[in-house]
This record gives C-alpha cells, structure tokens and sequence, in this order.
C-alpha cells in the first residue's frame, strides 16, 4: 500500500480493516470485483488490487437495458487489461430479469446482475464477488426501507457478508471514492439512468440526502450507524429464532408439543410428513407452541420455517395470517399460500411441505 496514493491507501486501509473484521476473505481465496465503471466500483478494484493482488479478478455485467452500456462494459474490460487483471464481461440474463420485473425495474436489474455475477465468478474460480456498495448507498438503503415501511430487519441495510457478497467499501463514503479516482488518473464512466429521480434511489441521493446533510450535518453517517445497529439486533433474533424453530420442530404432540420428538409424526393414512414427494424437508410445528409465542418470535420463526423447508420467504401479510391458523378456530385443511411458498394445517400443526432445491 505504500506506493499508492493517499487517497486509494484511504480506501484500501478502511477495506481492510472492514474485511478483517468479518474474517473474509480466507488465505489464497480469490476474489471477483464487479464494476459498473462508476467511482465507486472503481476504487473497489483498486482497493482491492492493492490488498490482494493477483488473487483479484473483474467482472462486469451489460444489462442491455441502455444504450451506453455495452461501451461501459467495454471500458471496464480495457481498464482491467491495463492493470493486468483477469476480467469478464458477462450478460445479464433476459430470462430472469422478466422473471423478476414484476418486483420493478431496479430489482429486476439487481437480481439479474447477482445472477451473473456469481455465475462469472464460478468461471474465473473466485470464492467471492465483490460490490462497491459505500456508507452512502447504506444511508440510501436505510431511507428506502423507511419509506416502504420496512420492518426492523429492513432496517438494517446491508452487510458486509452476504452468501458469497462482500462488501469492503461499507465504512467508505461516496466522495472518497471519487477522490480516489482522481488520485489514480481514471475517470470514471457516468450512467446517465442515475439522474432520473423518477426512480426513488436517484431522487432519495440527489435531493433527500444533500437535503438532510445541510440540516444535519453527517446524516448520512448517522443512518449508516442506525443500519449497523438494527443489523446486530437481527443476528441476534435470527439466532433465537433459529433456536425456537429447532425447539418446535422436536415437538410431535398436537396442541401442546408435549409428546417428545422420539415419536413418529403421521397424518391419518399413515404417511410421514417429515417426508415430502419431491425430496424436500417438511416443516411441521405444532399450533399451540406457536400460538403462545411472542408476536415478533412467531413471524420470525414462521419465517425460517418456511426457508428451511425450500420456500420463498413469505410476505409479512402472509406471515400474519399464517399466525392467524394458529389462533382459535383453526380449521384442519386451511393454508395459506403466496409466490413460491405454501403453508397448510393438518392434524393441529402446521406444515409447509419440502421443496427440493432448484
């Protein structure tokens, strides 16, 4: 780090002080950068050459949503071949960005983009993708769920560590990208869809947030350090939730669980339903051992219920009214179902049967 210029030794120092705080990446492993070609992706791979060296490699992913991006690809691909570093332009897939565009625009493009990214990662045999994502866009975030009436678990934003996602720049604030930019000579590329503040990111960074720093200074910090609080008390909750999921999973008895786990839980043909057709594990949790639960428990654990059986994870209006099967007069037969997941109530329990993995 010694031979970069102070602003990158800036970014490279927080971003490694932020990744050996999560313990990643581990020893030898290598690492895809995505870059769009703006700053902030930008000194994510300077940062990241300077700390890892060869072990880094890039990506970057063309869309085809606008005209300019397959020049952004492309200067993205002659920038890393100056620096010497391995890259791929990957193309999102059209398939999956109509099989999300019902969320919107943006998160059709986002999960298309992850998709590719992971799958170029595979090729270049890198454990981790690596995103430019800085304390701005973590504010921006916390703001957006606000706005959308997230829960708690919406407010804490996002992490350093997500599955194969890092996130090094999380502590790095816009304008120190940019400087180090500067500091190296590269200019980078400007996505003109990021002045349309019809898409309320754009509106939320161009106006909210300026608006904010001038009536208090450091907002944008302070929002940052909200999500990273919020985000402490979800692990925490996940854990306990896990904890009483396990719990109630051992439980074979109908309205009290009180029949211990030794015993085979059957419906009344005499089939298992720990097994499903398809493969899948079946979850099954006993109504009464639900009902009693705090509300906040109960939708987590309906929640992990509903992933450790190979669903999508229900939206908070199912959520509550799959609680609301275990309140009185629940009748046996009734479910509940949304995109990607369904829950039923046989037998005094509630069981959402097991998907195999696509």
């Amino acid at each position: 780090m010694t031979a970069a210029p102070p602003a990158l030794r800036t970014v490279a120092g927080i971003a490694s002080r932020t990744l050996a705080a999560a313990g990643v990446p581990g020893t030898g492993d290598r690492l895809a950068v995505a870059v769009s070609g703006g700053a902030d992706s930008l000194a994510a791979l300077h940062a990241m050459r300077t700390l890892m060296g060869p072990r880094v490699a890039v990506v970057t992913v063309d869309h085809g949503l606008r005209p300019g991006s397959a020049a952004d690809a492309a200067f993205v691909a002659a920038h890393a071949a100056e620096l010497g570093v391995e890259a791929v332009v990957a193309t999102a897939d059209q398939d999956e960005l109509a099989r999300h565009r019902g969320q919107g625009p943006e998160a059709a493009a986002r999960a298309a983009r992850y998709t590719a990214l992971l799958a170029a990662a595979d090729d270049l045999g890198c454990k981790w993708v690596v995103t430019g994502h800085t304390r701005d866009d973590q504010a921006e975030t916390l703001l957006l769920a606000l706005l959308r009436g997230a829960g708690p678990d919406g407010l804490a934003g996002m992490a350093v560590v997500t599955g194969r996602v890092l996130r090094p720049l999380l502590e790095v604030t816009r304008a120190q990208t940019v400087a180090c930019c500067e500091a190296i000579g590269v200019t980078p590329r400007q996505d003109e869809t990021n002045a349309d503040e019809r898409l309320l990111r754009n509106a939320v960074r161009r106006r909210v947030l300026p608006l904010l720093e001038e009536i208090r200074p450091g907002a944008a910090a302070t929002l940052a350090r909200t999500a990273g609080l919020a985000r402490v008390e979800r692990e925490w909750a996940e854990g306990e939730a896990a904890a009483t999921l396990a719990e109630l999973r051992g439980m074979v008895g109908r309205d009290d669980g009180s029949v211990p786990a030794a015993a085979v839980t059957q419906d009344a043909g005499g089939a298992d339903l720990n097994e499903s057709p398809d493969g899948g594990e079946t979850v099954s949790l006993p109504l009464g051992a639900l009902a009693r639960l705090p509300l906040g428990l109960a939708r987590r654990v309906v929640r992990a219920a509903a992933s450790a059986a190979g669903h999508d994870v229900p939206p908070a209006a199912a959520v509550d009214d799959i609680i609301d099967l275990a309140g009185p007069g629940a009748v046996d037969g009734a479910r509940v179902g949304w995109p990607g997941g369904e829950t039923v109530l046989t037998g005094g329990r509630l069981h959402w049967p097991g998907r195999s993995a696509s």
